[in-house]
């Protein structure tokens, strides 16, 4: 049987093209300002640097044998490290607490030179975020070290050579938000129906992985 090669096969009439069109147009306007808002691509590139340091941290605690730990200078160090800065110390603990660990020069075992989070995102106390959930900015145990000749405390997790997390003893969170900082206080400068907005990622003690929880 042959078939009429002129029928005509079944084709989207004006008003579907209209339609997909306008959809495709309210898409792209929601989508826009959301990739385009530069605090977004800042926000993601603080989440990736926080998770990379703490994969980093546990690998070199596995690795090396040697208790590894991510620290944060306090908000009052000043300068750019203050409240928003990270790195990585091999770390040694102490009746008092854990200091740096040293190399056969003498210096601190530094492994990673102080990042600064992008853009004006800020390491924050739950205080600042109206959050139920301690943050390790929040965590009393600090560890002291040298940046410049200055004597600068941290905030620190500290990872065993078994790659868990022994510092803090209890839930591990980290929250970050855009903020501008006047002294030693800091003030939110992003806020969503009178909240202010914020990330709060929750590290897995096991593995160093973080989730990201709803505020």
């Amino acid at each position: 049987m042959i078939q009429n090669a002129n029928r005509r096969l079944p084709a989207f009439s004006l008003v579907e093209l209209l339609a997909v069109i306008a959809i495709m147009a309210i898409l792209l306007a929601v989508a826009v300002p959301i990739f385009s808002d530069p605090s977004n691509s800042a926000r993601q590139a603080s989440r990736e640097i926080i998770k990379a340091h703490l994969q980093r941290a546990r690998g070199h605690a596995i690795a090396s044998g040697s208790s590894t730990a991510i620290t944060i200078p306090v908000l009052s160090t000043g300068g750019e490290l203050g409240g928003r800065a990270i790195s990585l110390f091999e770390v040694e603990k102490t009746a008092t607490g854990y200091k740096p660990a040293l190399d056969d020069g003498g210096g601190e075992k530094i492994l990673q030179r102080w990042e600064t989070l992008p853009g004006s995102f800020h390491f924050m106390p739950k205080s600042l975020i109206s959050s139920f959930k301690p943050t390790i900015v929040d965590a009393p145990e600090t560890l002291l070290t040298n940046y410049k000749g200055k004597a600068v405390t941290c905030h620190l997790i500290v990872f065993a050579p078994n790659g868990q997390i022994v510092l803090p003893s209890s839930e591990t969170n980290i929250a970050i938000a855009r903020a501008v900082k006047r002294g030693n206080s800091l003030t939110l400068t992003q806020k969503s129906k009178g909240s202010p907005v914020f990330d709060l990622l929750q590290v897995n003690r096991l593995t160093g992985r973080t989730r990201f929880i709803e505020p």
